[in-house]
């Protein structure tokens, strides 16, 4: 129905905005952390 795709539309849109404030994001993290004792498979 019309009703399902503009809903459908909307989540999309939200989304899309939810993923591009998460790249926004990139590089401006501060990590503090030890790589080398997280990675058990060693």
């Amino acid at each position: 129905t019309k009703r399902e795709v503009v809903e459908t539309g909307l989540r999309t849109l939200l989304r899309l905005c939810e993923q591009q404030k998460i790249r926004n994001l990139r590089g401006k993290l501060d990590w503090q952390g030890d790589l080398d004792a997280m990675r058990t498979d060693r």
